[in-house]
């Protein structure tokens, strides 16, 4: 169900303009932040500068520039209160995927049926559009928070998070929400990933007599026939929120020219796991296909490698979640609890930084970094009101009281 901004007539606490909102989106869109690992991408300082130089006008807030690596750096806005109540950190990532496919202007906001088209639209610079909204709509009410309110900006989600990662060595909250798009609803859970690389060696031979060889690539065929008994097995293990694991086969190559048996083969292989998985599963997996493939041809010589990983989040109970959904559902949404099968920064703030977090955001996962990407303005502005009011009533409240 799509958010509505409130009935007329609603006393609102907080005001969230909804033409400055939108401008300062298509401001943020216009600014190219392709991650640098992604098409040979910008990266993130340009946007990075102007969210820092952005919130310093406003005079009201302490603006930290943490470095993460050559060029990049997250953005840390603080709007302090009393130090007497809860903290609350809002999240977003700077960066987006690569632009090559794309059949709108990436980097010229359209504007059109009160949607907003553009690369990183929903994911995720109208989350960070709500964000500073929000930022700055709580800054100028006339009484204190009694806890600080976070707004961490911050680089390389769409690659390997060194971010938040970076973040959490210097920076902590009592809850936190992540803004990537959720449709409005709340997702206290997500799936994880590792990165498999299987290798297969055979040996070089003419291609007239492949008889004196071992074709790499035929081996590795033999391998990826077996894979689908994974899936059989995967359905039979079903997380309530998120379903079940998947896997999917990434990239393959092997093999150098027409006329020679292919001595290598490589195979790369995504896994998505489910809350309870880990990593040394999803590698132990293949290892036994592997195995067992190479009891059935002596012939198989094979390696499996582990590239990378990201753990899956999952958060049971947390006290800001029922006042993040009271809000929601005063703006007509369901706000319902959700799980997702995307991976987020919140697993890094869950699992490392121990920080209870949920995933609440504008914009549909569908068309995030589609070759249209468009977020709906009434969402963005609907999601700062709700950011703003969450952080309040989270945060104005003395501990002691």
């Amino acid at each position: 169900m799509q958010s509505r901004i409130k009935p007329a007539g609603f006393d609102n606490l907080i005001h969230i303009a909804r033409t400055t909102t939108l401008d300062l989106l298509k401001s943020l869109i216009r600014i190219p932040s392709v991650n640098p690992a992604i098409e040979n991408g910008e990266g993130e300082e340009e946007i990075a500068t102007f969210i820092a130089e952005w919130f310093r006008k406003v005079r009201l807030f302490k603006v930290f520039e943490q470095k993460v690596s050559k060029h990049r750096f997250n953005v840390v806005v603080t709007l302090e209160g009393k130090g007497s109540g809860k903290s609350l950190m809002l999240n977003g990532h700077m960066d987006t995927v690569g632009t090559s496919a794309m059949t709108v202007q990436p980097f010229d906001p359209l504007v059109r049926n009160g949607m907003v088209y553009g690369r990183g639209s929903c994911d995720m610079k109208g989350s960070i559009a709500a964000m500073m909204s929000a930022m700055v709509a709580l800054a100028k009410l006339k009484k204190e928070l009694a806890g600080d309110v976070l707004f961490t900006a911050v680089v390389d989600e769409e690659h390997m998070s060194i971010g938040t990662s970076e973040l959490i060595k210097r920076f902590r909250a009592d809850a936190a929400i992540v803004g990537e798009p959720t449709g409005m609803d709340i997702a206290i859970a997500h799936k994880g990933y590792a990165w498999l690389e299987v290798e297969t060696i055979g040996r070089r031979a003419h291609g007239s007599i492949p008889e004196r060889g071992v074709d790499a690539i035929e081996k590795m065929a033999k391998i990826i026939s077996q894979l689908e008994t994974l899936r059989i097995q995967y359905r039979l293990k079903k997380h309530p929120l998120v379903g079940t694991p998947r896997l999917h086969m990434s990239t393959i190559a092997g093999g150098s020219d027409w006329s020679t048996v292919p001595a290598h083969c490589l195979l790369k292989v995504e896994r998505r796991l489910i809350p309870g998985e880990s990593s040394q599963e999803a590698i132990q997996e293949i290892r036994r296909i592997v195995e067992n493939c190479s009891r059935e041809d002596r012939s198989i010589r094979a390696r499996v490698r582990l590239v990378h990983h990201a753990d899956c989040m999952e958060v049971k109970q947390a006290s800001h979640i029922p006042i993040l959904r009271q809000h929601v559902k005063r703006f007509g949404s369901e706000g319902k609890i959700i799980g997702v099968p995307f991976w987020t920064d919140a697993a890094i703030l869950v699992n490392q930084a121990r920080i209870p977090t949920c995933v609440f955001g504008p914009g549909d996962i569908k068309v995030a970094h589609s070759p249209r990407e468009y977020i709906r303005v009434r969402d963005v502005v609907a999601a700062a009101q709700i950011y703003a009011e969450t952080a309040w009533a989270y945060c104005s409240k003395d501990q002691g009281a």
